[in-house]
């Protein structure tokens, strides 16, 4: 089974999940993926913020996908508002793709707040010893403004001050940045429960989207027969 999905994440800086959900996809029971984030600007008409908006554009550029990965954070403790939001968006779009939502319980930071030494090695200090006040696995859900949090380890593990400080401070978008690139697949994060929830739902899109295929394939060969 061939997956090409899209993923329509909330800024440019989410492509870094990309590699990713290649992986998980695989895993899934997919032989060869394809991910890719159009970028909207190259439509010659803007694309509104709102999810409506960008998945029939995204759908006019990539028209090909038979896959869409919306990433929307929760930005509260339960994730059920946005997944509604998002089942709602695409049904007003009429779209027939099969779609995963990618929702962080609250925010997608929570997922980097699990690699300590990711965040060691991103703020330049791999051997530091400084404690980094992270949050268990089985707990990270629960923390509020975890964007904050990575903020304040980031800092902690840096070790910097004065003006340095202030620097490494208007750095975080490209901290970030890497800390979604390393992002390990396994590990703490399978004990994450919108990590795991995300994982089943790709796992049942692929198996839907081949079961398609196979029956698609069935009635070519019959119609093939008849003839």
């Amino acid at each position: 089974m061939n997956i090409h999905f899209v993923l329509i994440g909330e800024g440019a800086s989410d492509d870094g999940l990309i590699p990713h959900l290649e992986s998980l996809c695989i895993q899934a029971g997919a032989d060869e993926v394809i991910g890719t984030a159009p970028d909207l600007s190259r439509l010659p008409e803007p694309v509104g913020h709102a999810l409506q908006d960008k998945v029939p554009a995204v759908l006019r550029l990539e028209p090909q996908a038979n896959l869409l990965l919306i990433h929307r954070d929760a930005d509260s403790p339960c994730a059920a508002q946005r997944h509604d939001e998002i089942r709602q968006a695409v049904e007003v779009c009429r779209s027939r793709k099969d779609y995963v939502a990618v929702v962080p319980v609250q925010e997608t930071e929570a997922w980097l707040l699990l690699d300590e030494s990711a965040i060691r090695r991103v703020a330049g200090k791999p051997s530091g010893r400084n404690d980094l006040n992270l949050p268990r696995p089985a707990n990270v859900e629960t923390v509020a403004r975890p964007k904050e949090r990575l903020k304040g380890a980031l800092l902690a593990a840096a070790e910097v001050t004065g003006r340095r400080r202030k620097r490494f401070e208007a750095d975080f978008a490209s901290q970030r940045r890497l800390l979604l690139q390393r992002l390990p697949v396994g590990g703490p994060l399978s004990q994450v429960p919108a990590w795991v929830a995300m994982k089943a739902a790709l796992k049942k899109a692929i198996a839907r989207l081949n079961a398609a295929r196979e029956l698609s394939s069935a009635e070519t060969d019959q119609c093939a027969e008849q003839q």
